[in-house]
Formats: structure tokens, C-alpha cells, sequence
């Protein structure tokens, strides 16, 4: 078995069913200094994007067997995906690859990019949000393996924004049904505002916003479970913004991208 189905039956093993691959050269090509993939691992030149979507991740941790603890809330199913992850990265560096793994919940990289470059969707120029062709927004990126060289061989272009623009047409439901009014319609979401709703108690339930996206509303988490409930998990938002106890830890230690995207 080649190395790149190793990696993809790993992922797909640990519920990760979003998998792509993106040349780091051409993606750090786009990006600021300090937010590149050579900028966290000199000499990388592949980047594999591990992401989860829809139910079928945690019905693949059941048939696998796996113990998934009751109750588990969307920060605990984050630990989880991690850790699906942190076995994908092992899978690279026992076959003799260096690797650095990136959670997505320390955004060093913009993984909104990132997963446009996997192939995973686009970015909503209307709400920011990452958008699926057939989950729409149910789905997360998890983590970056950044590889040095090219263990995969060369990388094509997996972008699909050229044949999926979902937002052209739409009415924009997204803005209008999000509480805090964080999305401008243009893209860009006040991180600040949406942290300090949900610090809050708002949107336990789930994000509004995407609740009203029509697209791929049957992959909706069901009752009781938090798969893609939100973007990023509550205690997460509070760390980056300092909410709760974290108001003592210094934004350097806290990490996150700052009150906007």
C-alpha cells in the first residue's frame, strides 16, 4: 500500500472523512509571512488537511468500536477529532517523514484557505463560513500535517471555488438569523462579539447562522450531538479572547486570530 492510502485509510479509520492535500509552496505563495506552513516548518512543501463532516465521522468511531463518552459536548469532540489526527501524523513519521501537526484550534495558518485549497468547499463571501457542496456548512477542519518534500509526488490544484459559488444567489438568511449581529455581509465575522454572546449562554443550542444556511441542511447535527454545532468550541473562543478565568492569561499564551476573520 502506498504511503498517501496509508494516510487516507488512517483518517478515515479515526473519523476524519474530509482529506486533502495542498502544495505548501503554492499556498504560503498567498499568504502573509508570519501565517505560511515554511514559516512552522522549514522545508515543508506538502501539507495534508484533516477535517470531519456531516454525522459520518462519529458513526465511524462507532464502527470502529471506539468508546465515545456520553454526553460529550462540542469542546470534547474536538479533543477527539485531535487525536485522530495526532494518529494521521504518526502514520507520517513512522514511514520516516518529519511532521509538524497544526491544531486548527491555534490558528497560525489560515485554515479557512486551507480548506478551500484541499478541495473541502469555499469561504462564504457573505458569512465567513466554510461551505460544503453537499454538507454546506456541517463540517469542521481539524488539523495540518505540514511534511517536508513531496512524500505524496507532485500536487494538483483541488480547488473548487471556480464551480461552487453558493452565496451568488442567495438572500443571505445566514446574517439576518445570528443573534449578536457578528457577520457584516461581506465576509468578515466579529470573533469578539460572537465569543462574548456564547460566553454569555447564547446559541447553546448551535449557530444560528448556520442553522439557516440551505445548504446541506440534512447533514444538521442531530439531538445530542455537537459534531459541527459551531466553528469553534465555546471554551476555545474563550481562551482566544480571554473570557472566564483566561481574562489572567496574556494574549500571547492565549493564542487565537484576533476579533475578526
Amino acid at each position: 500500500m502506498s504511503l498517501l492510502a496509508s494516510v487516507q485509510q488512517s483518517a478515515a479509520r479515526n473519523g476524519l472523512n474530509l482529506f486533502g492535500v495542498v502544495d505548501a509552496r503554492r499556498f504560503d505563495g498567498c499568504q502573509p509571512c508570519e501565517r505560511r506552513a515554511r514559516s512552522l516548518q522549514p522545508g515543508c512543501d506538502t501539507i495534508v488537511v484533516l477535517g470531519t463532516a456531516g454525522g459520518a465521522s462519529w458513526r465511524c468511531h462507532a464502527r470502529n468500536g471506539s468508546a465515545v463518552p456520553p454526553g460529550l459536548d462540542g469542546d470534547g469532540v474536538d479533543e477527539l477529532a485531535f487525536a485522530g489526527a495526532q494518529v494521521v501524523a504518526d502514520v507520517v513519521r513512522r514511514a520516516g517523514y518529519p511532521v509538524h501537526l497544526v491544531d486548527a484550534r491555534r490558528p497560525c495558518l489560515n485554515f479557512g484557505q486551507l480548506a478551500e485549497a484541499a478541495g473541502f468547499g469555499i469561504v462564504s463571501p457573505i458569512s465567513g463560513l466554510l461551505l460544503h457542496p453537499e454538507y454546506g456548512p456541517w463540517l469542521r477542519v481539524r488539523a495540518a500535517v505540514l511534511l517536508h518534500g513531496r512524500p505524496f509526488g507532485e500536487v494538483p490544484d483541488a480547488s473548487i471555488a471556480d464551480q461552487f459559488r453558493p452565496c451568488c444567489t442567495c438572500d443571505r438568511p445566514c446574517v439576518s438569523a445570528c443573534p449578536p449581529a457578528v457577520h457584516d455581509g461581506f465576509g468578515h465575522t466579529d470573533r469578539r462579539r460572537c465569543a462574548e454572546h456564547r460566553h454569555a449562554g447564547g446559541c447553546a443550542d448551535g449557530c444560528s447562522s448556520r442553522m439557516a444556511c440551505p445548504i446541506g441542511s440534512e447533514h444538521r447535527d442531530g439531538t445530542g450531538l455537537p459534531l459541527h454545532a459551531h466553528s469553534v468550541g465555546r471554551r476555545t473562543m474563550q481562551r482566544w479572547f480571554g473570557l472566564g478565568w483566561w481574562r489572567v492569561v496574556p494574549q500571547f499564551l492565549r493564542g487565537g486570530p484576533g476579533p475578526s476573520s
